[in-house]
């Protein structure tokens, strides 16, 4: 597969599940979504795995993009507890679990690929104070998007009248690995040259569909909007950013393979 075609699924992917979405049932939409999410994490398991294997294991980004795996095979057994019967309160904590530990994966995974270039000694474009600017700005935006959501659910929780804490750890976790696109973005505009552009822009394109997701879904909570259009929006940023993530992984193995110079 090509790197174009690598690039392209994701997006093709998404307005398919849009074109579903948009002529089931109202009352089908929100299972729908779901259903596309949990496929778009399967697809993301496959990805990312691939692009792990495509290292040795003594290799550095062996571990990141395997990390990245394991995240989404975390949240699929939190989407997949659902399924279990068991009484509801086994089945948040079970759920908060996943999701906690689905995140750890994910903030690791995002430092460890974030630090890539880094470790292997290169210089990130601009200057420092460039640099800093970046990732200063990257910290706000995620308090910005992320922010508000943790309160909410905080507050929902405990009130009990939304959310559990399966959503706060899912918040936490973004808060955490959204400011790390800043690197992930520098790593991309360092490499733009040459193959390896290809897994790491995809990669940031990735975080900028979770801030989509974040500011889609957090919006409604904050503002007299359409709800239900607020939600459909949120969940196919959320396919989008699953989708790019495995789109990443590919173009990584690809790139791998192909003998391209790559940062190990």
């Amino acid at each position: 597969m090509s790197y174009r075609a690598i690039a392209a699924f994701p997006v093709v992917f998404t307005v398919v599940v849009a074109a579903i979405v948009a002529v089931v049932a109202p009352e089908s939409r929100v299972e729908a979504l779901q259903i596309a999410v949990d496929v778009a994490k399967v697809v993301a398991v496959v990805g990312t795995a691939r692009a792990a294997l495509a290292f040795e294991a003594d290799e550095y980004l062996r571990r990141g993009w395997g990390l990245f795996a394991i995240c989404y095979v975390l949240l699929l057994a939190r989407d997949a507890a659902l399924l279990v019967p068991a009484p509801p309160v086994v089945i948040e904590v079970t759920r908060a679990v996943f999701v906690t530990l689905g995140n750890v994966c994910l903030v690791v995974a995002v430092w460890t690929l974030a630090r890539a270039w880094t470790v292997a000694g290169l210089e990130f474009p601009g200057t420092r104070g460039v640099r800093f600017a970046i990732v200063a700005s990257a910290i706000v935006v995620a308090l910005a998007l992320a922010g508000p959501e943790l309160f909410l659910d905080v507050r929902d929780t405990i009130t009990g009248t939304r959310a559990g804490y399966a959503s706060i750890g899912s918040d936490l976790g973004d808060m955490l690995a959204l400011p790390l696109v800043a690197p992930v973005a520098l790593t991309a505009l360092a490499v733009r040259g040459g193959t390896l552009r290809w897994p790491w822009t995809l990669l940031t394109s990735s975080f900028a569909a979770w801030l989509a997701y974040d500011t889609f879904a957090t919006l409604p909570e904050l503002f007299e909007v359409p709800r239900a259009l607020f939600h459909t929006l949120a969940e196919e940023s959320h396919v989008l950013a699953i989708a790019l993530a495995s789109a990443a992984g590919l173009a990584q193995r690809r790139a791998v393979t192909d003998d391209t110079p790559s940062t190990r």
